[in-house]
């Protein structure tokens, strides 16, 4: 159960810790949607309920769910498993700025020539969405869950983008080679766990590894997108020369882990002390409040 209170405290003491890196954590960002994190979650699922039904048409297409955003430019996307209210905040975040999830906002600035690795891709939409408006020109998707790995190609094709997403059935990581990975249907539920003697061992690749073997050269335009469920932290490890000498724009989740949003601020401002950082938001579905989401860019 959540306890608001509590809640409240513990964002606070976490936002004034990080008030160390001047300009990283406005108080107008940490208080994006801050509703959410202090108030009862029976709440926050009511209103989902009401945005689903409004915005989503939803209709069971065999094994899988297809999902139709009418209102939003014909996006879709198919999804495994019956549609609750929480579907809401995975299509929420792609459809509005104001959510601190929100990939795109400043300082990242996407060109519609460049590219974008989108790491832990999952249903799609991020892709679908930055390709269908114009935002970038191609994406490499990496989505190592079988399941969601053919969804991701479904709706690549039903939003005409097949030609420009590359779909890579790899998890990424700090290391190439293989992983185990727990495998399991919905947004968060699929993840690296080595200790998971149970897991499926999937094929994995560091970014460094991966842009090298294919001749992928980035720059301060592209970005790296990454939701890896825990994993994130490790995805920039592998990715140290590509961030060191070519700076291209990053979004990544910081809420997996208590520790993530300041060890990762630490680590890129000594990587590449040219990024400008913003950290925005709370997460409200975690045990503990945690920072959500850090982007970086030097544009």
């Amino acid at each position: 159960m959540k306890h608001p209170l509590a809640n409240f405290f513990v964002a606070l003491r976490t936002w004034n810790a990080l008030r160390r890196w001047p300009g990283l954590f406005r108080w107008g960002d940490a208080a994006m949607q801050f509703h959410r994190v202090v108030l009862p979650a029976r709440f926050a699922h009511r209103a989902a309920a009401r945005a689903l039904a409004q915005h989503a048409q939803i209709t069971a297409e065999g094994d899988s769910w297809r999902v139709r955003l009418p209102g939003h430019g014909g996006l879709e996307f198919f999804w495994p498993t019956p549609p609750d209210p929480n579907l809401w905040f995975l299509i929420e975040q792609e459809l509005t700025p104001r959510n601190p999830h929100h990939y795109t906002t400043p300082p990242v600035q996407l060109a519609p020539d460049g590219c974008v690795l989108d790491v832990g891709a999952c249903e799609g939409l991020f892709a679908f969405r930055a390709l269908r408006q114009g935002l970038t020109g191609r994406v490499v998707a990496f989505e190592p869950s079988p399941a969601m790995h053919g969804l991701l190609q479904r709706g690549a094709t039903a939003n005409g983008v097949a030609d420009r997403l590359r779909v890579e059935p790899l998890a990424v990581g700090a290391y190439s080679g293989t992983v185990r990975f727990t495998a399991a249907p919905g947004a968060e539920a699929g993840r690296i766990d080595a200790a998971n003697a149970a897991g499926q061992e999937v094929p994995c690749v560091r970014l460094d590894d991966y842009c090298h073997e294919r001749g992928l050269s980035l720059t301060p335009r592209d970005l790296i997108k990454i939701d890896a469920e825990g994993a994130d932290f490790d995805v920039l490890r592998g990715a140290e020369d590509l961030i060191r000498t070519a700076a291209p724009q990053i979004a990544v989740t910081t809420y997996h882990c208590d520790t993530h949003a300041a060890a990762i601020v630490e680590w890129l401002r000594r990587v590449q002390p040219k990024y400008r950082l913003r950290l925005k938001g709370f997460s409200f579905w975690t045990p503990r409040p945690r920072p959500l989401l850090l982007q970086a860019s030097t544009l």
